[in-house]
């Protein structure tokens, strides 16, 4: 009868208020089959989204469509505490194609409420690195994350179930970088994270232990991806070849595969090819 209760109580908020779909917290702490269950009634009333506070592939077999990521994010953090490294992540995308179906999307994030407020803001926790993992947020297969105050470069703990405003809103660096990458992502079909995602092709680099380069390509379109993760400068050939705009200066870089590229510390570049 409970079960019952909650689909009917969820229904209402389909047919009444006409939303889009759930978000629900703490969902591993519920039965699967409810949710299955749940997600089966709700689509029959209209097609929903449905995202989970959690990370357990079974539950994204039927009910969910979204799920955090979590092993992803703790990989972050471990990355710039230099206890990862890039093989870390390459060992995370290879496995996402055995534990998860083609159509299950990850959500990538720095912060969200429980971080924040536990751990500690992106900033304690990624310190120079923030920028660089941001992006990485929104190149991967998957959907981006923006908590509050994140797009104004706020940089302290909020308190947990008390009102806590988030001042002053002043438009600083990560504002802009926001923009640019959200813009990218929503009209580079390179980038497409849902349903139907984009490839995601490893490029190989001489230095893969703090060098990640891939291409997300759809079509006729492509992006790269390159970073240097790790604290200290770095010189590293790319199995790459050709003229490409650095996205977010207008740059334009010729690439060779035998030419070593610099990269300071957490520098990363999101480059187009050149038409």
């Amino acid at each position: 009868e409970m079960r019952k209760q909650m689909i009917s109580d969820m229904q209402y908020w389909l047919k009444e208020a006409n939303i889009d779909g759930f978000r629900c917290d703490v969902a591993m702490e519920v039965p699967v089959d409810f949710w299955d269950e749940a997600s089966a009634q709700l689509n029959k009333t209209k097609p929903v989204f449905m995202l989970m506070e959690a990370e357990q592939p079974n539950m994204m077999e039927k009910a969910f469509d979204m799920q955090y990521g979590w092993e992803f994010h703790h990989i972050m953090n471990d990355i710039y505490k230099g206890k990862k490294t890039v093989a870390d992540i390459d060992t995370y995308m290879a496995n996402r194609n055995t534990k998860y179906q083609k159509d299950d999307i990850n959500m990538y994030f720095t912060s969200n409420h429980d971080e924040n407020s536990w751990n500690g803001t992106e900033y304690e926790r990624m310190g120079d690195a923030v920028e660089t993992f941001a992006a990485l947020t929104y190149m991967l297969p998957g959907m981006p994350l923006i908590y509050n105050g994140q797009e104004y470069d706020f940089n302290r703990r909020l308190k947990f179930f008390i009102k806590d405003e988030i001042t002053p809103k002043t438009k600083g660096k990560m504002f802009g970088l926001y923009e640019k990458l959200g813009k990218l992502k929503n009209t580079n079909s390179a980038l497409n994270g849902g349903k139907n995602p984009a490839n995601y092709t490893r490029i190989k680099t001489s230095n893969d232990s703090k060098t990640l380069a891939f291409e997300r390509s759809n079509k006729n379109e492509k992006v790269i991806f390159i970073a240097n993760f790790s604290n200290e400068s770095t010189f590293t050939t790319i199995n790459l070849k050709g003229n490409f705009k650095d996205y977010l200066s207008g740059h334009t870089i010729n690439f060779r595969t035998d030419a070593p590229l610099g990269l300071k510390a957490w520098q990363y570049l999101i480059l187009v090819p050149v038409k």
